[in-house]
């Protein structure tokens, strides 16, 4: 049995410049074993009862990951133990699931079944209230990081034009040949994990990159904003890994969510972590990683190719990013604070003892999928 099992954190889903984007279908890879889905109003207790899951595995040395919610990032909208191969999630909106192999594979847990009608019933003008005023809060939200994705691509666009392609290009094959050392195919399929290592919160930029970065791993950090290249070098490697045959896990950007800010590749014992503020300013120092030369993209950087009114019109747009990305999270922070409200309707109206009795149930049920090299 593990002494000292791990703990891994990350975001199935972010609020980003495209709305909310999820990745809730791929928190298990596959050959999944059981997904209990959690179907319930906000305050019922649902991410209470995940943390308590995963403590109790986590307290039989079983390795945990946690999902954190990008919309209350203190709180959990998954647990998965991948040895185990089973998870549970919340399957409400924003993040809708319904089972794909209903009783087979997934199944739903109906919190309803453990609250008071009538207590609803009787907050019924508040309920439906709050639950208007968050969504016109996020709806607010996502058309300021629309209008700040539009600044992003201005900013972007000044910075491509100071990019001296021929030294980029050099820089990024030095690094290439860095993490791999040779370009043998595998002679399988490559597969892919995707999910958010950081996040858009309430509480600003919230970045979980530390505990998916193993000790002892080789970690390149790439050091460059938009429009330097960072992003493309992180689809070229994600991509050479694919071909060779390597499984990856790829965290999304929250701004640029179809693009990537860091690549794992476990079997080479390697990551690559683009840094830029605001979403990450430093490496992770606390993971035990072997912090390898990275590449700092500045040094493909020659603004003398911009006049000086290019010059204005590059940090204008940074600043009205920056600004209204502030500004995006001041009103996910609002409809938080709605949510808190909200919560209180349900937490009244909920049976807590019963739920805990679920609890238990559930725990048992997870451990039967053990192969006895773990104690249960």
């Amino acid at each position: 049995m593990r002494s000292r099992p791990s703990i891994r954190c990350m975001f199935a889903g972010s609020n980003t410049s495209m709305g909310f984007v999820n990745f809730f279908g791929e928190i298990l890879e596959a050959n999944t074993n059981r997904i209990f889905i959690i179907k319930g109003g906000p305050g019922v207790g649902k991410s209470t009862f995940m943390k308590k899951i995963g403590q109790d595995l986590l307290d039989r040395g079983y390795n945990v990951e946690y999902f954190y919610c990008s919309s209350d990032p203190d709180s959990l909208d998954a647990v998965a133990v991948p040895s185990l191969k089973v998870a549970i999630m919340d399957g409400t909106a924003p993040h809708v699931m319904d089972p794909r192999y209903p009783g087979a594979v997934d199944e739903i847990i109906y919190f309803g079944d453990y609250w008071d009608d009538d207590v609803l019933v009787a907050n019924r003008e508040y309920i439906i209230e709050c639950t208007n005023r968050i969504k016109d809060l996020f709806n607010m939200a996502y058309s300021k990081l629309k209008e700040a994705q539009i600044a992003y691509d201005e900013w972007k666009g000044y910075v491509k034009r100071c990019v001296d392609r021929t030294e980029y290009q050099r820089y990024a094959n030095l690094l290439v040949g860095k993490m791999f050392k040779n370009f043998d195919v595998l002679g399988k399929e490559g597969r892919a994990r995707h999910y958010f290592a950081c996040a858009i919160t309430p509480s600003g930029i919230r970045d979980y990159a530390e505990t998916l970065l193993a000790p002892g791993m080789n970690v390149y950090p790439i050091y460059g904003g938009p429009g330097s290249g960072a992003k493309e070098l992180l689809r070229r490697v994600a991509h050479i890994a694919e071909w060779q045959g390597f499984y990856t896990e790829r965290s999304h950007c929250p701004i640029e969510p179809e693009d990537l800010d860091m690549v794992i590749i476990p079997d080479l014992n390697v990551a690559v972590i683009n840094i830029w503020e605001p979403f990450r300013s430093a490496v992770p120092k606390d993971a035990g990683i072997n912090l390898q030369e990275g590449l700092d993209l500045s040094a493909c950087f020659n603004e003398a190719k911009l006049d000086e009114e290019s010059r204005r019109a590059l940090s204008s747009s940074r600043e009205r990013f920056l600004g209204l990305l502030h500004q995006a999270m001041n009103d996910i922070a609002q409809a938080k604070a709605v949510h808190d409200q909200l919560e209180t309707y349900y937490i009244s109206a909920m049976d807590f003892e019963k739920i805990e009795q679920v609890r238990q149930r559930i725990v048992q049920r997870m451990l039967k999928y053990g192969k006895g090299c773990l104690s249960p």
